[in-house]
């Protein structure tokens, strides 16, 4: 368990490297087999982390959802997002971190951003992709260990490939083409609840800030998801406090704290509102 759910550098070493241009890129079993395989649940502030895994497999967690995969296969993790790994011995491929604002930076030069795709997930690698990827991965890890000249120009090139590559491997965006204006409101007011839930501002701050009305906003928010914006932004308040109550040692007065309430009295009715149990009750039913 992380005392107080630290938010950590690479496989839970504490540090200082990152940085807004950082992108970092070493074979899989450079860590894992130093961890003997075994990654605990961890994350990451403001590093997204790409795993392209080419031999072997992993069960992997993603908050409280695991899932078994089989190479060949990508696996996406956005910064904030709890993960560990039990990989099957002598795994094969690549890892690469990269500081969220450089990814954020090169999405805008594609016009779609990676998010779009839905928080952490796994794309299976098929062969016409695979050798591609294995190519990027390798260029990439050649331009960081190197000291050339233009070498962030280089390095945001290269993770440009490999973004629109992900983008290709979706078979549902390749049918479906470029977002409808209602999708990019909808992606748009996503990532805008990721950044400020703990602020707790009132849909019509969001729905000003993406430039439709409130009742516009939850008429998309009904459409694809059968929800208004506010049961959205409560979704993430409730997430969030889950990984607080699951892997973290933190009183619940704290989390309280931490997720903009201002009353943990009021935290704890709204938690049971959602979940029909206390947070203390959660944290025991999930730890037992």
């Amino acid at each position: 368990m992380l005392g107080n759910l630290e938010f950590v550098d690479l496989y839970g070493e504490k540090g200082s490297f990152w940085h807004q241009t950082f992108l970092y890129c070493e074979p899989l079993t450079q860590r894992s087999e130093q961890h003997e395989w075994k990654i605990h649940p961890h994350r990451h502030q403001h590093i997204t982390q790409i795993f392209v895994l080419t031999e072997g497999g992993v069960d992997v967690q993603f908050d409280d959802e695991h899932h078994r995969i089989t190479a060949p296969a990508l696996l996406y993790i956005p910064d904030g997002v709890m993960h560990g790994f039990d990989w099957q011995s002598h795994s094969q491929g690549t890892v690469l971190s990269v500081a969220s604002p450089m990814l954020r930076q090169v999405e805008q030069n594609i016009g779609e951003s990676v998010e779009a795709l839905a928080g952490a997930f796994v794309l299976a690698v098929k062969d016409i992709y695979l050798c591609p990827l294995q190519a990027i991965c390798g260029a990439i890890q050649q331009e960081a260990n190197a000291s050339s000249m233009h070498q962030g120009s280089m390095l945001q090139a290269l993770l440009q490939q490999l973004l629109i590559l992900m983008h290709r491997m979706q078979p549902a965006r390749t049918e479906e083409g470029s977002l409808s204006k209602p999708e990019r409101k909808l992606r748009q007011f996503q990532h805008l609840i990721r950044l400020h839930f703990t602020t707790q501002h009132k849909v019509a701050w969001y729905a000003a800030k993406i430039g439709v009305s409130q009742a516009h906003l939850n008429q998309i928010c009904q459409q694809y998801f059968q929800s208004n914006a506010l049961a959205m932004i409560h979704n993430v308040l409730i997430s969030e406090a889950k990984r607080y109550l699951i892997f973290s040692d933190t009183a619940v007065a704290g989390i309280a704290e931490r997720l903009g309430f201002n009353e943990p009295g009021y935290f704890n009715k709204f938690f049971k509102r959602h979940t029909e149990l206390s947070p203390a009750a959660y944290r025991r039913q999930s730890q037992g």
